[in-house]
């Protein structure tokens, strides 16, 4: 039993971006799909999820005929797709959003709230026995690792045949990562076929029977996993050799720290305190840990000022009066997050409408907007970053993940010339390919050679060692011992946020 797609044609205004691509998914099994940045897997799985009608081509389950044109119609015939952006509501509560749009009602339409956290209940035991889930508290209060498994859960509450994973452990630390994997494994044993989107190839091996490979909108292989070696699959992505990303190391080593451009005293956020925390022009500084370990919240807040009880702020020497993101923005620090289509980007606008949303003046001109100019900085910052795009008025929603982050960082760069002195990413290839990752990272190190400094707080501890000259580690809200680049290894890296000795 089966879902076949055969001969699909995706065609988007100025570029197609599926290329007669067939596969067949079975329920069976986790069938892994693989491709570099714009290869075409989201739009593949868009097709089979119903949320894209193909220009052409035919699918079949079963080996029956079918139109997937909604997702409704892909939900009647068992297929269900849990996205890479997430579509939980944070206010609700994880057995509200596991039976949203289903909630059991009286006769008289009133929500049965008792029934409604039983049933979410029941749903949970059945598909993952013995896992234990908050489901009274607001799923934005949750981990990142419970989130998703509620919406698994949810996707998994009709008849389902076939789910498709598209980026499930992008921001997930290694444990729930493993947790997520034994949940992935045990799907098909219970009649749930899974197709996995991922950009962790060592992860799309070990959880797949079959891997299918897309590049520029075509099929390229469909291998057994146990056949397959990371090296192969990289080659059969990109054609190239898969230690590319090395050279960008080699930058980082002989780039030379200058002045200070960030200075943080006796800072405290929630439960994170730091008393002291220097980054200086030129320098890439990676902050790593466990989950809640606080860097993300320690590096979020110093752009966002969100929760800060105490603590002083310098850049580039200045005390940062007031708070709040305009007085960050002002002193010259960007904020680059995570989650890009609910903290930085619109879904519903172009290219160019997200490129220029912080700089929007840039192309003014005695204070009429200027098309033209508007354009000229917008196509310039699309060939800087090699945003692949047919035009500047592509919606963001039509863009690969990767693109959509390249995007992301754009705006900051859009008519900003140097004004920002420190820039702040957070995840910053969350849910983006291993060409799209290389490109990213040689752009922050020439940012870093430019003379800003780049803070980049990230569960990648591979990113951290390719791109940063120092990682400080997090442990339990506190900032452990910086490490430097010659003392980069993944075993000193987990000794230090796990609070052991190096």
């Amino acid at each position: 039993m089966s879902c076949t797609l055969e001969n699909i044609i995706m065609d988007f205004p100025g570029t197609r971006a599926l290329n007669n691509v067939s596969a067949e998914f079975r329920f069976d099994e986790v069938h892994g799909l693989i491709g570099e940045n714009g290869a075409g897997k989201s739009t593949f799985v868009n097709v089979l999820g119903g949320s894209l009608r193909p220009t052409s081509g035919q699918i079949a389950v079963d080996r029956r005929p079918v139109s997937l044109d909604t997702p409704r119609a892909a939900l009647g015939y068992g297929i269900a797709h849990v996205s890479q952006e997430g579509s939980l509501v944070p206010g609700l509560t994880g057995a509200e959003n596991i039976l949203l749009g289903a909630e059991p009602r009286s006769a008289g339409g009133v929500l049965r709230s008792r029934a409604l956290a039983r049933r979410a209940e029941e749903l949970v035991r059945h598909w993952f026995p013995g896992l234990s889930l908050p489901l009274d508290r607001p799923v934005g209060e949750l981990p990142m690792a419970d989130q998703k498994v509620i919406e698994i859960v949810r996707a998994l509450r009709g008849d389902i045949r076939l789910l498709i994973l598209d980026e499930p452990t992008a921001t997930l630390e290694a444990r729930e990562k493993r947790q997520l994997w034994s949940i992935i494994r045990s799907l098909p044993q219970r009649g749930v076929g899974v197709v996995l989107i991922s950009h962790f190839l060592s992860e799309v091996r070990d959880l797949s029977d079959r891997i299918t490979v897309l590049r520029d909108g075509m099929h390229v292989a469909t291998l057994q996993a146990k056949e397959a070696t990371e090296a192969q699959l990289v080659d059969l992505m990109l054609r190239r050799e898969g230690a590319a990303g090395l050279a960008v190391k080699a930058q980082a080593q002989t780039r030379a720290a200058g002045a200070a451009v960030l200075r943080v005293q006796n800072w405290v956020v929630g439960g994170v305190t730091v008393p002291e925390f220097t980054l200086r022009a030129g320098e890439v500084v990676g902050m790593i840990g466990l989950t809640s370990a606080g860097h993300f919240g320690f590096a979020r807040s110093l752009y966002t000022r969100q929760g800060v009880t105490s603590g002083r702020i310098e850049v580039a020497g200045r005390p940062v009066d007031g708070g709040g993101v305009r007085a960050m923005q002002r002193s010259g620090v960007a904020l680059v997050p995570d989650h890009r289509m609910e903290n930085a980007l619109s879904a519903a606008g172009s290219v160019l409408e997200n490129l220029s949303m912080v700089h929007a003046d840039t192309a003014a001109r005695g204070g009429i907007l200027s098309r033209r100019a508007e354009r000229a900085e917008a196509g310039r910052i699309i060939r800087l970053l090699n945003i692949k795009t047919p035009g500047d008025g592509q919606l963001i929603r039509n863009l690969s993940g990767g693109n959509k982050q390249k995007v992301s960082i754009g705006k900051w760069l859009y008519g900003a010339g140097d004004r920002y002195r420190v820039l702040i990413f957070i995840e910053p290839t969350e849910g983006v390919d291993i060409g799209a990752k290389q490109e990213i990272y040689a752009h922050i190190q020439r940012l870093a050679a430019g003379g800003a400094g780049i803070i980049i707080a990230s569960s990648d501890l591979i990113e951290i060692a390719q791109v940063c000259d120092v990682a400080v580690p997090f442990v339990h809200g506190c900032p452990g011992s910086p490490i430097p680049a010659s003392e980069f290894s993944e075993a000193r890296f987990i000794a230090a946020i796990s609070g052991e000795a190096a």
